[in-house]
């Protein structure tokens, strides 16, 4: 349509309704779509607390509806991309506002570091929500195409769980902090979705949920939606107390188990990254002995726990052969190891007669954190990745196959569940989580543990320097947990996987 053909048609409406009530209308229209990206923009926040901070699991099933049926019934391109990103952006930046601590890290003065770590929070806000666009927008073409509610509900929360797995997969900076099913994790209940495929597959069920939530309330075909919402949850409900009842019975029938120990210190970020490697080893053997309990066979130290390249002859690692002997268990702990020049961040097993194994290796490293990207270029230090499968397998103590995993390697799903496929038994997470301070990344960091316990259908041992250690069942309960940044240990009891 012309310019002027809109000037006349525009002058009719005006003669017809009267200025005044054109007016009104158009303001109107105006405020409802302030109102619906502010509300969008409430529940993303909410919905990222709910993520990092905030236990309340039976929120999952409405908080998402909004964003939901908000997309779902977006009448154009421009609009569908307006409402994404009013609840994404504050969902991601809410998420990922931890990163503002990395400043303290930074060998630079506070007022470069602190812009630089802002800049890395709204550039990685950016990022996430850049990938979860990606999936999404397929929307655009289905929702043209289809005008039944309950499908497109469907379509959508596929595409959503897509873009989760987008973040893991993508090669160049992956990182898959954030996911709906984290809102559910302190419940077992809901978590058994997960032991039938993997996380993606509780966000499905839990996104889902809300659309047809939103449709019960607002659509006309309310009866239709209210049918398959009811027919989701029971079904969703009954699995899932069907698995987890039949998991608490397998995990409770005799089978061969170990008695464990994992053990943490208080010593902060730049303080830790100070500290001799001797001072450290000496340190946690003292923790040890003062919460050791015997009859215990393996003890799992946190991350980089001695602060060395390993090395047979050197004190630190010798104190720990001789702790492993003298108990007669198994020490697991970090430390770095050198190998063709190359440093990595590894994991290392001291077995009952004081022998060590072929160490574990980490596979995926923090950027600006552990590495630096392009570092090559001005002759940088850097730690390297490890792709080598000889040193990316389980840990083989001779007695046990003890699955590895490195910090933030625990929010890879398929990468651990690689240490499962390759026969372990159970998961060792060692972490160094001093450098998230008081912020909500502690919290969602341990939420990832929870869930790979329930994927992978095995118990999970978590050590982290300042907290949170602990012992997870498959189930997803916590056995043992120790939530504070004060030294000490947690001990429990696990059965073997087979």
């Amino acid at each position: 349509m012309s310019l002027f053909a809109r000037k006349i048609c525009r002058n009719d409406f005006y003669d017809f309704f009267g200025y005044t009530n054109f007016m009104k209308l158009d303001r109107f229209i105006i405020n409802q779509r302030t109102a619906l990206c502010a509300l969008l923009a409430f529940s993303g926040a909410f919905c990222g607390f709910l993520q990092s901070s905030i236990n309340l699991p039976a929120a999952a099933f409405f908080v998402f509806a909004p964003m939901l049926y908000a997309l779902t019934e977006a009448c154009s391109a421009k609009n569908f991309l307006v409402r994404y990103a009013c609840f994404f952006l504050p969902y991601y930046l809410i998420q990922l506002s931890f990163l503002l601590t990395v400043w303290k890290l930074e060998p630079l003065p506070k007022w470069a570091a602190v812009p630089l770590a802002v800049l890395a929070c709204l550039a990685l806000t950016l990022w996430e929500s850049g990938l979860m666009l990606a999936a999404v927008c397929l929307f655009i073409p289905f929702r043209r195409r289809i005008d039944d509610g309950i499908l497109r509900t469907f379509i959508l929360s596929f595409l959503i769980c897509t873009g989760e797995w987008l973040q893991e997969a993508v090669p160049f900076l992956a990182f898959p902090w954030s996911g709906v099913w984290l809102t559910v994790t302190d419940s077992p209940l809901l978590l058994r979705s997960a032991a039938a495929g993997n996380c993606r597959l509780t966000s499905f069920i839990i996104l889902a949920a809300n659309g047809l939530l939103a449709q019960c309330i607002f659509s006309r075909k309310k009866i239709p939606a209210l049918l398959a919402l009811a027919a989701l949850q029971i079904s969703n409900i009954s699995c899932c107390a069907y698995s987890l009842k039949k998991t608490e019975s397998l995990i409770s029938t005799d089978g061969e188990s170990l008695t464990v120990m994992c053990a943490q210190d208080s010593v902060q970020g730049e303080e830790k990254s100070k500290r001799k490697a001797f001072d450290s080893a000496v340190s946690y053997l003292n923790i040890l002995n003062d919460g050791w309990k015997w009859g215990t066979d393996l003890v799992l130290l946190p991350e980089t726990a001695v602060p060395a390249d390993f090395d047979d002859e050197l004190t630190e690692f010798r104190l720990l052969s001789d702790f492993a002997r003298s108990k007669g268990c198994t020490v697991v702990t970090g430390s770095f190891f050198l190998d063709g020049g190359k440093d990595y961040n590894a994991l290392l097993a001291f077995t009952p007669d004081g022998e060590v194994t072929a160490p574990y290796l980490k596979q995926v490293l923090v950027p600006f954190g552990e590495k630096i990207p392009l570092a090559s270029l001005w002759g940088a230090h850097t730690m390297c990745e490890c792709n080598d499968p000889a040193y990316t397998k389980p840990l083989e103590t001779g007695e046990n196959t003890v699955g590895a995993v490195i910090c933030v390697e625990s929010v890879f799903s398929d990468l651990v569940k690689a240490q499962t496929r390759q026969g372990a038994q159970f998961l060792c997470v060692s972490t160094n989580d001093s450098w998230f301070g008081k912020s909500s990344a502690r919290e969602q960091h341990y939420r990832h543990c929870i869930m790979r316990a329930v994927e992978n259908n095995c118990y999970l041992l978590r050590a982290g320097n300042c907290g949170i250690s602990a012992v997870i069942s498959p189930t997803g309960e916590q056995l043992s947990a120790k939530t504070d940044s004060c030294k000490g240990v947690v001990c429990g009891e696990i059965k073997l996987s087979e």
